[in-house]
């Protein structure tokens, strides 16, 4: 097959014309996730002690007692979370067994169940 110079300027166009919807289509997809990752807040948890494990439970992740578990460096556990602006309750769990409310939280309330939790707004 002979390609002729009009036949070759012809598909050098046509890739060029895909490649930039690629693009166009891959930056207006990125620029809509950054978008809705934006209405989230950075939110750093801190438990200090020393235990086995330290995992953080709340209205947010439904309550799950090991599903945000907190990493350790010495005596200090963190975990950074990404939430959205509202009102949230949660308490951390030690060694999986022992719920207790954040001892740095501005709010506490009962739970309903004789324990407490601590609530953390998010404006």
């Amino acid at each position: 097959m002979k390609f002729s110079l009009l036949n070759w300027n012809l598909y050098v166009f046509t890739l060029s014309i895909i490649f930039l919807s690629a693009l166009i289509v891959g930056c207006v997809w990125n620029t809509e996730t950054i978008e809705n990752a934006s209405d989230k807040v950075q939110v750093l948890f801190t438990y200090k002690g020393q235990f086995q494990t330290v995992c953080l439970s709340g209205d947010f992740n439904d309550w799950s007692p090991n599903t945000h578990c907190l990493e350790r460096n010495g005596d200090i556990w963190k975990i950074k979370l990404f939430l959205s602006p509202g009102r949230y309750k949660y308490a951390f769990i030690l060694d999986g067994t022992h719920w207790t409310p954040d001892p740095n939280a501005f709010l506490v309330e009962n739970d309903g169940f004789g324990m407490k939790n601590s609530v953390l707004i998010i404006e």
